[in-house]
């Protein structure tokens, strides 16, 4: 058995973590607090080439290692100025996503330090970068490639107990930039400006995705995200740009939406009007590996926890990487929350105790 947990302690590093910046692809500075609170606990750790922080317990094959991740950045500036209590619950970007995780998998680190022998496989703790927007699973991506072969096990911990993912939703992202003369509203009129051109381009996107995706309901979505562009209220735009995401459950799909996204920059390129199109991230759809002994065993430990009975849904996360390569992997929560990716995102505190049982439960092979 674990050592009982203290909630006012996990809550102190929960905090100290959310108000220390950690965007995507810029985590340094959290990665110090966590690697300094594991390494005043006795708790050894490196950091590899990605900026991931990992610590290994007990010795054996990688085949055999169980990998429990969690990741240490989070969306837009990366941190909540001052994290705020109110009741039961506390308030600030990052606390549920995911940094309640990252929390708990410090203070088992923690637990374990010392007690190799208890384990029956090897446990790799990895505290990963680059799981938010344009980070494109930058740590995962490092690890995957080390490693040749899957391990026993990848468990990424992430978000609420209300589902769980066997299934890997995949992604691919764009930046479209249009770059035309410009000129001025009136004397120069009739000429093509960048935005005009972007829009009618992205227009044309949308309609074939909705022709591409028809026989496929509720398989694929399309997002415009942002759209920059112009000079000016009176000119005639010379530069344009959006960033705009696919995303499907089907490898294929996404496949043929890229396609249908070259022909549509191909169409529409002129002598006058050019575009350049750069892929800023790809997440691989991938279908469950070896469900059938990780789902049953990943909802026991979160209903015996909870009362909770997670839905098995699609999402786009750090499993989907080593999903696609043969990994047997699920991704579930640690903890309750809402309002993701906001300022008035908020964690209920009383859950991380749930979650502690649910990180025992999921312990290699369960204790010995």
């Amino acid at each position: 058995m674990l050592p009982p947990f203290h909630q006012d302690t996990c809550v102190d590093l929960l905090i100290s973590l959310a108000e220390t910046p950690g965007p995507s692809l810029g985590e340094s500075p959290r990665r110090q607090v966590l690697d300094h609170f594991l390494k005043t606990h006795g708790v050894e750790t490196t950091v590899d080439a990605a900026g991931n922080l990992r610590v290994l317990i007990g010795d054996g094959p990688w085949e055999e290692t169980v990998v429990f991740d969690a990741h240490m950045d989070v969306v837009q500036e990366g941190f909540e100025a001052k994290v705020t209590r109110d009741g039961d619950r506390l308030i600030g970007m990052g606390v549920a996503d995911d940094l309640a995780a990252v929390t708990l998998l410090a203070h088992l680190a923690v637990a374990l330090s010392g007690r190799e022998a208890t384990l029956k496989r090897p446990l790799l703790i990895l505290f990963s970068t680059g799981e938010e927007g344009d980070g494109n699973l930058k740590g995962i991506r490092h690890l995957v490639a080390e490693m040749k072969k899957p391990p026993h096990l990848f468990v990424s911990f992430d978000l609420n107990f209300d589902h769980i993912c066997l299934t890997a939703l995949g992604s691919k992202r764009y930046r479209i930039t249009a770059k035309a003369p410009g000129g001025h509203s009136w004397s120069d009129f009739g000429l093509p400006g960048a935005i005009d051109a972007l829009m009618a381009l992205l227009t044309e996107v949308k309609h074939r995705f909705t022709a591409t995706t028809a026989p496929h309901p509720g398989q694929a979505s399309c997002n415009i995200g942002t759209i920059q562009g112009g000079e000016g209220i009176n000119s005639i735009s010379a530069g344009a740009a959006a960033t705009f995401e696919f995303r499907s459950v089907a490898p294929d799909i996404l496949d043929r939406l890229d396609q249908d996204l070259r022909e549509c920059l191909a169409s529409h390129a002129t002598e006058a009007v050019t575009f350049t199109c750069a892929t800023t991230g790809e997440r691989p759809a991938a279908s469950p590996v070896e469900s059938h002994r990780i789902e049953p065993m990943a909802v026991k430990a979160i209903q015996d926890a909870t009362g909770i009975t997670p839905k098995e849904i699609p999402m786009s996360t750090n499993i989907n990487l080593p999903l696609s390569k043969g990994w047997p992997c699920v991704c579930m929560g640690l903890c309750q929350g809402d309002r993701f990716h906001s300022h008035e995102e908020f964690l209920i505190t009383d859950s991380l105790a749930q979650g502690w049982e649910v990180l025992q439960a999921m312990l290699p092979d369960d204790m010995a």
